[in-house]
């Protein structure tokens, strides 16, 4: 279970919460550290990043964004979550630095991708050996119609995956089918894991992650230990969820 947990309600939509937990997090890391080290998210998670972020107040050189999963396909291609980071933010933004990014490469063949990108996680944290795990300071995730995170799917082998960070899946469930993911020893390893919900349509699946905490979707397995778990929602999300479901009886 996670060291705390946390519920938040947040009316209409979800942007404004996300980003001030952004930047809440961001600027309390480097209150005690150089960096700070993020994982994001595709879909709506990324509208509303590259729509907010600049707006944040922080140091943004000394930020390292990383992709919680990405597409491989070409930067140009709408499935792309670093070209929409491009396209959406970067081109329209001149305080936030590309450097700060690290993209997966996405013209290799997927496993080498996947290979490639822990690599390159494990070179930024100065972590060479097998059994360490990068800590990432935080992590936000989506979550699924059918209670997928990152691309992490429901009833996938890579649910099992024990040694590798960083995993490619060629037969995703969602096109396009070619993906590298973060696997759950490198999400559950994070210092807080934010799992952003927004619309009706998230409903259902959302009380069977929070409430009845069905071990059977992978956004249910994430369970930093010795870190943080948030969920945000918006109240159409959170309609069949009372009152505080971490709240302790």
């Amino acid at each position: 279970m996670a060291h705390k947990r946390a519920f938040y309600r947040t009316g209409d939509a979800i942007c404004d919460e996300i980003l001030g937990l952004l930047e809440k997090f961001a600027n309390e890391t480097l209150g005690k550290q150089d960096k700070f080290r993020v994982g994001v998210s595709g879909g709506s998670l990324a509208d509303i990043l590259c729509e907010g972020m600049s707006d944040l107040r922080s140091d943004f050189s000394k930020w390292q964004i990383f992709f919680c999963d990405e597409r491989v396909v070409p930067i140009s291609d709408k499935e792309s979550t670093w070209g929409i980071f491009k396209r959406d933010l970067l081109d329209h933004c001149d305080i936030i630095p590309e450097s700060i990014f690290f993209p997966v490469n996405s013209s290799l063949e997927v496993n080498e991708a996947a290979a490639d990108y822990e690599r390159k996680i494990r070179d930024a944290f100065g972590v060479s050996k097998p059994e360490e795990i990068p800590s990432f300071d935080l992590l936000i995730l989506g979550i699924g119609p059918d209670g997928h995170t990152a691309s992490l799917f429901p009833g996938h082998p890579l649910l099992d995956e024990k040694t590798k960070l960083i995993a490619p899946i060629d037969n995703s469930p969602k096109p396009p089918p070619k993906r590298v993911t973060m696997t759950l020893p490198l999400i559950n390893n994070a210092k807080v894991c934010l799992f952003g919900a927004q619309g009706g349509g998230k409903a259902e699946i959302l009380k069977k992650i929070v409430v009845d905490r069905d071990s059977s979707l992978p956004a249910t397995l994430v369970e930093p230990p010795k870190g943080e778990l948030i969920f945000v929602a918006c109240d159409n999300a959170a309609a069949l969820i009372e009152g505080d479901p971490f709240r302790r009886s």
